[in-house]
């Protein structure tokens, strides 16, 4: 149950990317440029949720698209932006606001980084926090050996757990 649990956490956290702006937009509400995802990263990955059904999600150059998993969780498709580097220097009821706006118009808090060699893009749908939170995460692409094919994988890492999806149903079955 605490992995279902964590798993829904997670979505809800990618779920807070954002909807275009202008550049008036992005300047009251602290959003700076759009986040590119590598190449090797885009696609549809799919996973299979602890025994449960299917789940996959959709990677495109700007946006990550989410699977619908119930009303409290974030789905649909969501923008990846950068934050503003002055954000935090501002009063906390413009925060307050400046987030309010971000989780309505699906902004995710974006970046890129490098831990223990590996480079990850890491995700948090609170706009205030980036990355101080268990609900965001790394996303990095991978390879592992099955039955002899070696077979690409999506690795979603946070604090709490550690999520795979694949390329295809079929892999993502056979590797549950």
């Amino acid at each position: 149950m605490k992995k279902l649990k964590v798993g829904i956490i997670f979505f809800i956290a990618i779920a807070s990317c954002a909807l275009l702006g202008t550049n008036k937009v992005a300047a009251a509400y602290s959003h700076g440029s759009r986040v590119t995802t590598p190449k090797a990263m885009r696609g549809t990955w799919y996973t299979y949720d602890y025994g449960r059904s299917l789940n996959k999600i959709k990677i495109a150059s700007h946006t990550i698209t989410l699977p619908f998993l119930g009303k409290q969780v974030p789905h649909g498709t969501y923008t990846l932006y950068q934050q503003d580097k002055t954000f935090f220097d501002k009063s906390f009821k413009y925060q307050k606001r400046a987030s309010k706006y971000a989780s309505d118009h699906h902004w995710m808090a974006s970046w890129k980084y490098r831990y223990q060699g590996h480079e990850y893009l890491g995700i948090d749908p609170f706009w205030l926090d980036l990355g101080d939170n268990d609900f965001g995460g790394g996303l990095r692409i991978t390879s592992v050996t099955k039955n002899g094919r070696k077979l690409k994988q999506l690795i979603l890492k946070n604090p709490n757990s550690v999520r795979r999806f694949y390329q295809s149903r079929s892999i993502a079955k056979l590797m549950k």
